[in-house]
């Protein structure tokens, strides 16, 4: 064999190594349910508790949460929601977002938006979706200079979501 076909299956070799342990270094995709609801996010994600939320975990750089509303506890509250995009649209006017903001995307609507807190700036990315009688409201949250490179991952683990 000469040099020159040895050097370039050594590099061939040494490259296919390096994207081998690359990947065997990234995070496994793992699914957390809660109650009805499934997402699948990555191994880099913990569960945690957190008053006010049915399902909360994070990671490095997101942060994952949902709640659960049945339509008793909306009635009850005074709420006279008869689908979910009427769902969605008074949780955009909690929030004083545009109903210009809201997307639909496959069998959910979500819509994003910036807040700052203890004087960092987040991006909010808020997906709506049906269960049975009732309707769970999922946030992920990162820093708002960290969302581009995000942004792709973030709508993958969102379509990932599934209720029962």
């Amino acid at each position: 064999m000469n040099k020159s076909l040895t050097k370039k299956l050594l590099l061939i070799f040494t490259m296919v190594g390096l994207l081998m342990g690359l990947t065997a270094c990234g995070a496994n995709p793992k699914n957390f349910t809660c109650r009805d609801l499934t997402i699948t996010l990555t191994d880099d994600f913990i569960e945690k508790e957190m008053t006010g939320f049915d399902a909360y975990y994070n990671s490095e750089r997101v942060l994952f949460s949902a709640v659960e509303e049945t339509e008793e506890e909306l009635q009850y509250a005074g709420y006279e929601i008869a689908n979910l995009k009427g769902y969605c649209l008074e949780i955009l006017n909690q929030n004083g977002v545009s109903v210009d903001a809201l997307s639909q995307r496959g069998d959910y609507y979500y819509f994003t938006h910036t807040a700052v807190k203890n004087g960092a700036k987040y991006t909010y990315v808020h997906c709506m979706f049906e269960g049975h009688n009732s309707y769970w409201i999922c946030e992920f949250v990162c820093k708002t200079k960290d969302y581009k490179d995000l942004e792709d991952q973030i709508l993958k683990w969102a379509d990932s979501i599934t209720i029962k």
